[in-house]
């Protein structure tokens, strides 16, 4: 790995945005229509890739599923305003944009980011965003953004929470920082194969500094 870590490029939602819990309560308002049954929150969840979860939980087939898809989206961004960051996300932000240019890549649509990003006062903290990212495309698009960035792989790390985040780094081969906060267990995360771990934002830091050997 390069010794000269030159950006950081972060995950939103569970990662910089404790929405989560958001996203539950629309899939529950939800569960009637698509006729699943109500999810609640626990280790079993946590410790399930997205994939495994639409297919343990919702069951939905093809068409139903973009459907299901879609009207989630829409009532997300419709609460965007009710979505905070973590605690410790913006001193950690601060501090990173210092050293590194911090960019975001998400799923997320461009507008949702700018509301949360203003709404929460971190906009100014990051250099790039792309942003509509496919749920299970994330690879193809961390390859473009450090194309269009210029960057080689060892010289940017991305953070992430989910096992999708990790898998799309293992098939560019950069490395990921996985945080512990956001949607899957910190267990799933090390056995998916995440190269640091995050316990609190302040780690995120500490981790940047000892892969440029600060």
């Amino acid at each position: 790995m390069s010794d000269k870590l030159k950006a950081i490029i972060f995950d939103l939602d569970g990662t910089i945005a404790d929405s989560f819990h958001i996203g539950l309560e629309v899939a529950n308002a939800l569960a009637q229509k698509y006729k699943y049954q109500p999810i609640i929150d626990s280790p079993v969840i946590r410790d399930l890739s997205f994939k495994e979860f639409l297919v343990s939980h919702l069951k939905l087939g093809r068409i139903r599923l973009i459907l299901w898809a879609r009207e989630t989206r829409r009532i997300i961004s419709q609460r965007s305003d009710d979505i905070k960051i973590f605690p410790g996300i913006k001193d950690a932000l601060e501090e990173l944009s210092k050293h590194y240019r911090v960019g975001i890549l998400t799923s997320n649509s461009t507008r949702n980011v700018l509301k949360i990003l203003e709404n929460n006062g971190i906009g100014h903290y990051f250099s790039f965003m792309y942003t509509n990212c496919p749920a299970f495309g994330k690879s193809r698009y961390l390859k473009k953004l450090i194309k269009a960035e210029k960057y080689n792989k060892s010289e940017v790390v991305y953070v992430g929470d989910e096992i999708r985040d990790v898998d799309s780094c293992i098939k560019v081969r950069m490395p990921m920082i996985a945080v512990t906060w956001g949607a899957n267990s910190a267990k799933t995360l090390k056995e998916a194969g995440a190269n640091y771990f995050a316990v609190k934002p302040w780690d995120l830091v500490a981790i940047a500094q000892s892969i440029t050997g600060a």
